[in-house]
């Protein structure tokens, strides 16, 4: 028996480090363009895929909704490595898939997952990993590795380039201004007051359709169990607009034990009840991003919160679900984050031949979208290249400008293959700055600024574990 359970560790270990060193060639920027950065997939191996892979099982026969074709489902095997196929295949086969849950760790991204396991934070989640039950890899996030986009990506399997929101803070054309999307305010305001349903509407944001609404018109029991501040809130609104989830379907918890205590509550009435309907069930857990941009990843108080995840999962889900095979958890994060280090901060207000050649200026510390001034744009490119060049890679957004070194052409919002939809060609603006190795870029010297950030294009932000577990 023993020997039996060190072969499937050391064959499970194996296929992982395997994928990941695929994935990472695959997904690699050409050096020519830049070092170190990785660009989302799409086609297959990435978060919005995972949600597609949910539909897949549970109704292939969803209606789609849209006129916007929705992504393809994960598939490992574009990865090219037969191991990994005949791995995924042969785990794909052990049961029928009845009852499907999403849960998305807001943070704990593949290399800090991958840190913890190793180190002892997180042993529970090493064991499962390891069981033949399990098929365990990483995954891509979005472009930007940003919670508003990823999550709404996980919430629609579509790309950013189809549902619109490119960022935290992006240019609204009908507000006139940039939105922060978390607070659903300006991004510029004194008051925190968001915005009236006139005047933006959660509800009509996103020109694509949820999974939620899909599935529930499949005959699909769905369910969202959230943190109970976050019914009917803007972010809650768009990405469930129309689905009975995103309302009656809501259950609210108060700690990360609370939400898979009602979990494991709510699976075992599904499994006791004589519906033969399958289910999904979407949990998200913010936790552990707080701490990580309040103390840096992998600090002391990011290992504490992601170890009691660890012990709640496995007494509440784990332990108790044991032997339902028909029912799988797909563990996921939206990014990954990294530390930010003082010496690697670019502080913009020193700049201010960027700055004042600008009109507009949004996104985030690790990617911010340029919206230039007209006749401006050649000062802006020839500044940041003769100034900035080894801290932050310059990508025009159009292949009008440049046939390689584009949003189009690199495919970092959507399939390269199709245009970006005529809501993100005005909030993109003109040009991206994406910092490097590391570094930020913050308006203000000696402003308040988190301490662990993500966004950008590095390892560390990009990549996101992948684990589908029958329990």
């Amino acid at each position: 028996m023993v020997e039996t359970r060190e072969t499937s560790i050391k064959y499970m270990n194996n296929i992982n480090s395997i994928a990941e060193q695929a994935l990472l060639e695959r997904q690699r920027l050409p050096e020519a363009i830049a070092s170190g950065m990785y660009k989302p997939s799409y086609d297959g191996l990435g978060l919005g895929n995972i949600a597609a892979l949910a539909l897949d099982w549970l109704c292939p026969e969803a209606p789609t909704l849209s006129s916007q074709k929705a992504l393809p489902r994960f598939n490992p095997e574009l990865l090219g490595v037969k191991s990994v196929t005949d791995a995924w295949k042969d785990w794909q086969q052990q049961a029928p898939i009845k009852h499907v849950v999403l849960l998305i760790l807001d943070a704990l991204g593949y290399d800090q997952l991958q840190t913890l396991m190793n180190e002892g934070d997180t042993p529970r989640l090493a064991e499962a990993c390891q069981k033949q039950q399990a098929f365990f890899m990483p995954a891509t996030s979005v472009f930007p590795t940003t919670t508003v986009t990823a999550l709404t990506s996980a919430a629609t399997a579509y790309a950013p380039a189809q549902h619109g929101l490119i960022g935290t803070h992006v240019y609204f054309q009908e507000i006139g201004g940039a939105v922060n999307l978390i607070g659903f305010r300006p991004s510029v305001s004194p008051t925190s007051t968001p915005y009236l349903d006139n005047q933006l509407n959660p509800d009509t944001l996103i020109p694509v359709p949820n999974i939620y609404t899909r599935m529930e018109k499949a005959g699909v029991n769905v369910e969202i169990i959230n943190y109970h501040y976050f019914k009917n809130s803007s972010i809650s609104r768009f990405t469930s607009a129309g689905s009975s989830a995103g309302t009656d379907g809501f259950v609210g918890y108060l700690t990360a034990p609370d939400a898979f205590s009602q979990l494991r509550s709510r699976l075992l009435l599904k499994y006791e009840s004589n519906n033969n309907n399958p289910s999904f069930t979407y949990l998200y857990i913010p936790n552990i991003d707080t701490l990580a941009h309040r103390y840096q990843p992998l600090s002391p108080n990011y290992r504490a919160e992601v170890a009691a995840i660890d012990f709640s999962l496995h007494r509440e889900l784990f332990a108790p679900l044991a032997g339902r095979s028909d029912t799988v958890l797909l563990l996921v994060a939206d990014h990954g984050q990294i530390p930010v280090h003082p010496e690697k901060i670019i502080w913009l207000e020193k700049h201010p031949i960027l700055t004042e050649n600008l009109f507009l200026q949004t996104g985030g510390s690790r990617y911010q979208y340029l919206h230039i001034r007209k006749g401006k744009e050649a000062i802006i490119a020839d500044y940041v290249r003769e100034n900035l060049a080894e801290q932050i890679l310059f990508l025009w957004k159009d292949k009008a400008m440049s046939t390689t070194d584009c949003v189009y052409a690199l495919g970092l919002l959507g399939l390269p293959e199709e245009n970006l939809s005529d809501v993100n060609d005005e909030r993109i603006g003109d040009a991206i700055l994406l910092p490097k190795d590391g570094w930020v870029c913050f308006d203000e010297e000696g402003g308040k600024h988190p301490v662990g950030i993500h966004g950008g294009l590095s390892r560390e932000e990009m990549l996101i574990p992948f684990l589908a577990y029958r329990f």
